[in-house]
Parts: C-alpha cells; structure tokens; sequence
C-alpha cells in the first residue's frame, strides 16, 4: 500500500511538471530586431558631373572667329579625392580641381563653371582653398591674392587673385562663389561657382600650366 500511495504522488508529480512545462513552452517566444542607425554625415565638395570648360580668346568663342582661326590652346580639367555619399543616393563630390593648360598665349581666357554642394547631413562652411601649380619645367608657381568682397547684388563672393612671375602678373584668376554671406553651406544645397582664368600680354606662349585647387570645408560651429 505505502509503495502504491509513492507511485501515485511521483505520478502525480510528473503530470505536474509536464503540464507547466507545456505552459512555459506555450507562453515563451524570442523577438529578434535588426536595423542599421546612421548617424550625422559630413561630406561637402565639387559635385560630379557637374563641371564645363569654355574656352575663348578675349572673351570670344572660336567658333565665332571669321575667318576661322587655329586653336592651338587647351584646357583640361580633372577631379580628385573623390566622396560618397551615404545619405543621398550615393551622390559623389570631389575636393580637389587639377586644371592643365597647354601652349597657352596672352589673350587666352578659360571658363569653368562648377557646383559645390553639401552631399552630407550637417551645415558646413568653406575655408579658403589651397591653389598650387608649376610650369612645363616643374617650377612652382606663386600666387598672390586679393582680400575676398562679397557682392550683395548678385549674392556672390567675389576672389581675384594672379599667377605672378619674376614679379609681373601674368595670369589672372576671378571667380564668383554664390554662397550666403556667413558662408555656411546647408545639407542638399548646391552652390555654383564660375572660374575665369585669363592670361596677361606679359604670359609667355607656348607654356603649359598645371594648378590644383584643393577646396577645404569645416563643421558650421568650428572655429576654424
């Protein structure tokens, strides 16, 4: 009798646990989450696709020389260190310009117009850009700068500056920036820029040029 009455409890026991087991297996589940955070994204340059080169000679174009004339110049231009946006359909920008001109003469002028734009997520603004460039026989060249005006009319900074050698101006470098006053660059904004280089009666002929222009951007609240 006593060893029946321990198997009915043990019994018992085992219907027990089996049936909270069943509940514990019945109320129990696992919710996995997977997502990808991103977080604020700086990234400000020369927008791809984005660059044309007119070339003329003292603001004419050559297919409106009559009689037509040989166009014995040419300009080139290439982009570097380029960037991907992450935020905007993979848009690409670029911080530095490399222009070459070749067999170049006084009177010879370049147009190149472009777009910087914030492909990033947080306001930005442009520091100075850093111009270097040499001769066809690797010398340097040395620039000299005029302080920047910003012109409220046309909403544009205004830079001139000149390619000076054996202390002659014989290039002269213009262009027009159309970005706000405080310089401060907004997200998915594009802000246009129109180069002019023109080269002085002092210009030696038959010379090449090589200049880079590496454009430099900080966080809107940096100092510097």
């Amino acid at each position: 009798m006593r060893t029946k009455g321990l198997m009915g409890v043990f019994g018992l026991l085992i219907i027990m646990l089996l049936v909270l087991g069943v509940a514990y297996a019945h109320w129990s589940d696992t919710v996995t989450i997977t997502g990808t955070a991103y977080m604020g994204e700086f990234i400000v340059g020369i927008l791809e696709n984005s660059v044309s080169v007119i070339e003329t000679t003292n603001g004419v174009p050559e297919d409106q020389f009559t009689p037509s004339k040989p166009w014995v110049a040419n300009t080139t231009v290439t982009l570097d260190k380029p960037e991907t946006s992450v935020h905007h359909d993979g848009e690409i920008v670029y911080k530095k310009m490399i222009i070459t001109i070749e067999n170049a003469y006084p009177g010879y002028d370049v147009h190149i117009n472009f777009t910087i734009k914030n492909a990033g997520t947080i306001p930005a603004k442009a520091k100075l850009p850093v111009w270097e460039g040499y001769d066809k026989e690797g010398d340097p060249l040395s620039f000299r700068w005029e302080t920047p005006v910003y012109d409220e009319n046309k909403e544009c900074w205004i830079v001139r500056g000149y390619i000076v050698h054996d202390g002659e101006d014989i290039v002269e470098l213009y262009y027009e920036w159309c970005a706000p006053e405080d310089e401060q660059l907004e997200p998915c904004t594009g802000y246009p820029l129109r180069l002019k280089i023109t080269f002085l009666q002092d210009a030696d002929e038959c010379q090449t040029y090589t200049v880079t222009v590496t454009w430099e951007f900080v966080q809107w609240n940096a100092d510097s």
